[in-house]
């Protein structure tokens, strides 16, 4: 399971790299979307979509007229793991235009960058850490002096800190031993003085003071090493403020912006609203005169155009008639030519044969190349353009099915000048929807009726 998921335009792939790149030296990164030979989309791209912890969403120019960023986006954005990014000033599609995203638009591969740093910190908050058990390694307080009786130096022990139960280290327990020893030498030593000259008991003060002086030392050091960490929180207190007032100017900024875009609207609609008022007012000034020539002006333009209609109709049909006479001649002049036997890839009744039945004369031929335009035909404007198309003396195309599209798909190197977009089927789902199939993935799936793709048409033979 990789740990980022990177749903972005096909045509920003060199952009992506050296974010990937980076990526790559912290975690796993799925963002290579081509098919391994054997597997569906469902099995590569889906299961990686759904199982990564993060996807990572790269706004630009390109991604947000693609149907297929916007499709992982909303996944993402169901399942919690949607982080956007800015690769170019624009605006998001609806539905993502409230979400904060890093801006990288100005981003030169500096790891300090606060967009970069932005990026991290979100990604880190989809990838949670695992949890190590912390382990209290501080030494045990030692007592600042220490009491003999009798000797003539008395003076009030400090209570030891208390540790956390079940969690002593090993250099805590060197400790405890290291005081029950001297506890014990302070009370022989005691003992012994009592049977010892004043100097004896001296020396043994002057011991246990060295003795006391060292453990005041070592809790020196403790309060030191506490007092680094306490400021090493407060650093990590301090930057995460500073990143969340960063991201309350990035959210003022953006409000501010969506109001100047709104103050311009407005006045974009008065200015129309008052030019409208001032044609308005022209055209009611000049209206009766002009009526009696705009009637005859149209008048005389819908005779011109019935005309044109009545010439296109007359030609459409002698065209049909001529593309039939010299289908009819071509079939006749095939039937009489020998039968030879036809593979996939040759040219053949206006186009190029992409499937065979056994006995290898009959079969499928698609047009060697796409309806001109590209991806901007509807459905129905693409079952439209294949029955009206007249190809090399052939007039019985038609768009294809969903069968007859996979059958294509699979021999598009035989046939070639296909696109990586997608391509209409005419198999209906529904009033309104249809299949089609991406020629980059091969897989098909279903869209509406009113979006735009390309055409490849076909015929039987």
């Amino acid at each position: 399971m990789p740990d980022i998921f990177i749903s972005y335009a096909h045509e920003d792939q060199e952009r992506v790299r050296p974010i990937v790149q980076e990526l790559e030296k912290r975690w796993s990164v799925f963002w290579d979307k081509k098919i391994p030979p054997g597997k569906t989309w469902e099995d590569s791209i889906g299961k990686a979509l759904e199982e990564s912890p993060c996807v990572l969403v790269v706004w630009s120019h390109s991604s947000v007229k693609s149907d297929w960023v916007k499709e992982e986006a909303d996944v993402a954005k169901k399942r919690d793991t949607f982080v956007p990014l800015f690769l170019d000033k624009v605006e998001p599609p609806m539905g993502f235009r409230r979400i904060h995203a890093a801006d990288l638009s100005d981003w030169k591969n500096n790891n300090a960058h606060q967009g970069f740093q932005l990026l991290i910190g979100a990604i880190e908050s989809k990838i949670s850490p695992a949890t190590q058990p912390v382990t209290d390694s501080r030494p045990v307080s030692m007592p600042d002096t220490v009491s003999l009786e009798g000797a003539g130096h008395t003076s009030p022990q400090r209570k030891p800190e208390r540790q956390p139960i079940g969690n002593v280290s090993w250099v805590q327990k060197n400790q405890l031993v290291i005081v029950v020893a001297v506890v014990m030498l302070v009370i022989l030593g005691v003992v012994w003085s009592m049977k010892q000259p004043l100097s004896k008991v001296e020396k043994i003060s002057a011991s246990s003071a060295e003795v006391v002086k060292g453990n005041m030392e070592a809790d020196t050091r403790r309060k030191a090493d506490a007092a680094r960490l306490k400021a090493e929180q407060d650093a990590a207190t301090r930057r995460e403020a500073e990143a969340a007032k960063a991201r309350q100017d990035a959210e003022a900024r953006r409000k501010a912006e969506d109001a100047r875009l709104a103050a311009a609207k407005d006045a974009v609609s008065r200015r129309a609203a008052e030019a409208a008022k001032a044609k308005q007012e022209a055209e009611a000034r000049w209206k009766a005169e002009k009526d009696l020539a705009r009637r005859e002006a149209k008048a005389k333009e819908k005779l011109d155009a019935d005309a044109r209609r009545e010439a296109k109709a007359v030609k459409l049909i002698a065209d049909k008639e001529a593309a039939r006479r010299e289908a009819a001649v071509v079939k006749a002049r095939q039937e009489a030519e020998p039968k030879k036997t036809l593979k996939i890839g040759d040219e053949y009744g206006g186009g190029k044969i992409f499937s065979l039945d056994a006995t290898g004369q009959h079969g499928l031929i698609a047009a060697k190349a796409d309806l001109p335009g590209g991806d901007i035909y509807t459905w129905e404007a693409a079952k439209k353009a294949c029955r009206e198309l007249v190809n090399n003396g052939y007039s019985d195309w038609h768009l294809p099915s969903k069968e007859e599209l996979n059958k294509l798909y699979l021999n598009r190197s035989a046939v070639g000048g296909f696109s990586d977009s997608g391509y209409w089927s005419s198999t209906e789902y529904g009033a309104g929807n249809a299949w089609l199939q991406v020629f980059y993935f091969g897989y098909q799936y279903l869209n509406y009726k009113s979006f735009g793709w390309c055409v490849r048409a076909v015929r039987a033979f």
